[in-house]
């Protein structure tokens, strides 16, 4: 009992006394978003329970840090037919021309059925954060965690989502 208090107590010590590297001393060490001066437009794929999955078009607002993005897919398997689409606006909170962070609010629809749909919660809404990174210098992978509310059910869940685009001007 005395080796685990000593050992507790000499690692309250150590970190108490060193110094914090990973925290953010300068102002300067703060990247702000990056606001361009052209509209940034992106085209790709999408994946979300959130905000639709398939494909995507995004455009970036010039000399802003706002952006927004749309999505949908359709599917038909047999005769079940399955289809969603959706939108998310995006708010950088900090960036560079090779990565961002930002929050993202965003909904969408989905089908599943032959005449009707079988999806008791076909809206789907949600709000959380993402980070993109640049894979080439036009194609920038993205990820997300949302928090989405299935509506008119109710239920409440942490879900994922991941999108690459192609972007051009």
């Amino acid at each position: 009992m005395k080796i685990i208090k000593v050992v507790s107590i000499a690692l309250a010590l150590i970190f108490s006394l060193s110094d914090a590297f990973g925290q953010v001393t300068e102002d300067a060490q703060i990247q702000r978003p990056k606001h361009f001066a052209e509209n940034i437009f992106g085209i790709g794929l999408h994946a979300s329970l959130v905000t639709g999955m398939g494909l995507s078009f995004r455009q970036r607002i010039a000399n802003t840090a706002v952006a927004y993005q749309i999505n949908g897919g359709i599917l038909k398997l047999s005769s079940t037919f399955y289809y969603d689409f959706g939108g998310e606006f995006q708010f950088d909170l900090s960036g560079s021309d090779n990565d961002r962070i930002f929050l993202i609010a965003g909904l969408g629809y989905y089908y599943k059925g032959i005449s009707t749909n079988d999806l008791t919660t076909p809206l789907r809404i949600g709000a959380g954060a993402g980070y993109e990174f640049s894979l080439a210098r036009q194609i920038g992978v993205s990820f997300g965690l949302l928090i989405m509310a299935f509506l008119p059910g109710g239920n409440i869940l942490p879900l994922p989502q991941i999108g690459m685009h192609f972007f051009f001007k």
